[in-house]
């Protein structure tokens, strides 16, 4: 079954364009149909590709082609009917953002740019061809349009020191749709519990924030990945991590109050050590007159 404008060989004689949209005529034939799935890069263009299984090539000057979204009939994506302006029938939020492709020999398709999350639809590709004088339906196939993006390299920050736990966080933004993170100790390859947690953008993107807590140790290498299924790829973020000692302090407050009286300290040995010099410098220094002789002569 399918939904499609009335029959005709050039145009909607006698019936205006409102009407045309809102007639809509069931017919019960026996077609093709078939469905695929496209990925699309937000921001980018994508080409939905309806193929024709039968040898015939297809033409503008005997086949009707129309795009629309599926069950939706107010409006078209794009289409080409013989003679016919089918801008006034197009959705306003697809207007200059499609380009149908000249059809080459069992396929059509249908160039749509500046895709976004608003553009994932099942579409509807229709092919009708005339027979005796009538265009009829002879091909139909549902293009399901999955849009994603990619996420921006893991940042990881830490550790944050408490005991004997040590906390490391690790995010990523401007991805779609969500996407598993995991961390991994590159120690011993093992997959550790975290906490994940996405946030929903305005622009409709997420961002992911994961925290990993662990015992302390003196080494420690991780890694924080973002594995994108559908776009097959996985984006990481390596930390090393050297500590002096097995269990690091954690108060920064108190680590800085230790180090500024270490400093104290130093400075007023130092002080007194100078102190010291001088003052045994100045015991150990004597002062002589000159001597003046005068010679007392008899009168």
């Amino acid at each position: 079954m399918l939904y499609i404008l009335p029959r005709s060989r050039t145009k909607f004689s006698g019936i205006s364009s409102n009407k045309c949209l809102g007639l809509l005529v069931l017919f019960l034939l026996v077609w093709r149909s078939a469905e695929t799935e496209v990925i699309g890069i937000i921001g980018s263009s994508v080409e939905l590709q309806c193929d024709y299984p039968e040898e015939d090539s297809l033409s503008y000057n005997r086949n009707r082609i129309l795009w629309q979204i599926k069950d939706k009939f107010s409006c078209y994506v794009a289409g080409y009917f013989p003679n016919e302006n089918m801008e006034k029938h197009q959705c306003e939020e697809f207007k200059r953002r499609t380009l149908l492709r000249k059809p080459k020999r069992g396929s059509t398709s249908l160039q749509l740019s500046n895709i976004s999350i608003a553009d994932e639809f099942t579409y509807h590709c229709i092919i009708q061809k005339d027979i005796n004088e009538e265009f009829q339906p002879i091909y139909q196939e549902f293009i399901t349009l999955k849009v994603a993006a990619n996420y921006s390299k893991p940042v990881i920050t830490g550790p944050l020191q408490s005991g004997e736990e040590m906390t490391f966080m690790c995010n990523s933004s401007h991805g779609y749709p969500e996407q598993r993170l995991y961390w991994v100790n590159e120690m011993d390859n093992s997959t550790m519990n975290t906490t994940v947690q996405f946030t929903k953008e305005l622009d409709g993107s997420f961002s992911v924030f994961s925290t990993l807590k662990m015992k302390a140790a003196s080494y420690i290498k991780l890694r924080c990945t973002i594995e994108h299924k559908q776009l097959y790829q996985n984006i990481t973020t390596t930390i090393d991590f050297k500590n002096s000692t097995n269990s690091p302090r954690i108060d920064n407050k108190q680590h800085n109050t230790a180090a500024f009286f270490s400093v104290a300290v130093v400075a007023i040995c130092i002080i007194l050590i100078i102190i010291w010099r001088i003052g045994k410098h100045y015991l150990q220094t004597t002062y002589t007159a000159p001597v003046e002789v005068i010679n007392f002569q008899r009168p």
